[in-house]
């Protein structure tokens, strides 16, 4: 037992000197070789550079006009990018810059983890942030610069403050965080709007605690107040960017169909909650409890589900069954098992049940994007759910969680 425990701290120590350096390396080696593990990412930056260098010739014009462009993301990102474009710096040199400042969700998801998880050795927090590097979202994005990366960003500092706020047992600080948390969620949803809807997650805490204060109509008021210019933008300029279709095929959704939401984000959300699992404890009794429950959903679900697989996106198990198989059946093997997982996570659990409701919120649009939950579910696992995952924590399996999301990098690479 001496011996195993050990051999453990050494690997400990091996990974929390070296591993930061070789993940780094492979990601600046990715940056010159041109990776694109997501397919997409570098098409949508050339149509995304097209624009920004439209902001830079003329802004106004672009501005009222963005939304004829091809493009449905925030504009913010592309403004920033367009004063590099004004000073006609190198696109290497832009790249570059990006990719090290959105290092800084690693930075800030090891600061929500060592909140979160005070008491526990700060090396194996440190391992745990460095699987940011494994994800292939955040890899191609950080390469290739995306508003969704930067939204990410901003969304983790929101949750380091929120994580703060419950920690906080003096009323002045939880009032501090709170604002934090407004002005940097704000921030996020203006890179990109998908992160808005996590404004109810949070509010439902600071109603809970300021029920009986003057400061939660403070609080609305700056929420009101940092919402103000995009509702401008969008409402009273009718600038609607958010409706651009991402396919040329949008014709085939002849309405919204929830049941395509249902399944697909079902499967994504199964995917990356696999490898959490092994350091939670199990009750799969329960499981079978659910099943009467869900298969009602389930069964309404496949029957009105219609996402072609000639349509972008769909998940890596929706692709995967079509191209395996020439059909759904494996994927909605898997959904099933997603929705049963769901509903045991919200089961008498209203911080999970609003979390993943807000999730499935998180996604208005008609196509359902891998990259709008990877790394965010992992993020999201650590921080804001209750699992009482705090086991991982003293234990050798950390490897699983490296080998899972190595495998998954992997497979990406060969699509």
């Amino acid at each position: 037992m001496h011996f195993a425990n050990k051999s453990n701290n050494n690997l400990i120590n091996f990974l929390d000197r070296y591993l930061l350096l070789i993940l780094y390396s492979s990601l600046i080696t990715g940056f010159f070789l041109n990776e694109n593990t997501l397919g997409g990412s570098f098409s949508d930056y050339q149509n995304q550079k097209i624009i920004s260098q439209k902001f830079s010739e003329d802004f106004l014009n672009t501005f009222l006009n963005y939304d004829k462009e091809p493009h449905r993301h925030s504009p913010l990102l592309i403004i920033i990018l367009s004063v590099f474009e004004k000073f006609n710096i190198s696109d290497v040199i832009i790249r570059l810059i990006s990719l090290h400042f959105l290092l800084l969700i690693i930075f800030f998801f090891n600061k929500c983890l060592v909140v979160k998880f005070n008491n526990i050795n700060k090396k194996i927090v440190n391992i745990i942030s460095l699987l940011i590097f494994l994800s292939p979202t955040f890899r191609s994005l950080a390469i290739w610069p995306d508003s969704r990366l930067y939204g990410l960003l901003f969304f983790i500092i929101s949750i380091l403050f929120f994580l703060k706020f419950l920690k906080s047992k003096i009323r002045r600080s939880k009032c501090k965080y709170a604002i934090l948390n407004s002005i940097f969620l704000a921030i996020a949803s203006y890179f990109s709007p998908n992160f808005c809807v996590f404004v109810i997650f949070f509010l439902f805490y600071f109603i809970k605690y300021f029920s009986n204060s003057k400061f939660i109509y403070i609080l609305f008021f700056i929420n009101i107040i940092l919402s103000f210019p995009a509702i401008y933008y969008v409402f009273f300029l009718k600038v609607y960017f958010f409706l651009t279709p991402a396919t040329n095929e949008i014709n085939k959704f002849i309405i919204f169909n929830p049941a395509n939401k249902i399944l697909l984000i079902s499967s994504i959300f199964l995917i990356h909650f696999l490898p959490v699992s092994f350091f939670i404890k199990k009750n799969t009794k329960k499981l079978k409890n659910y099943f009467f429950i869900i298969l009602p959903i389930f069964l309404c679900s496949v029957y009105f589900f219609n996402y072609s697989n000639t349509f972008t996106g769909g998940g890596v198990i929706f692709k995967a069954s079509n191209i395996i198989f020439s059909n759904n059946y494996l994927f909605y093997f898997f959904s099933l098992i997603g929705l049963l997982l769901i509903c045991h996570l919200s089961y008498k659990n209203l911080n999970n049940f609003l979390l993943i409701f807000l999730i499935f919120l998180n996604n208005p649009q008609l196509e359902v994007y891998h990259k709008y939950y990877d790394p965010m579910l992992f993020i999201l696992f650590f921080t804001l759910f209750n699992l009482n995952i705090k086991k991982f924590l003293l234990e050798k399996k950390i490897l699983i969680l490296y080998f899972f999301n190595g495998l998954f990098l992997f497979l990406n690479f060969l699509r």
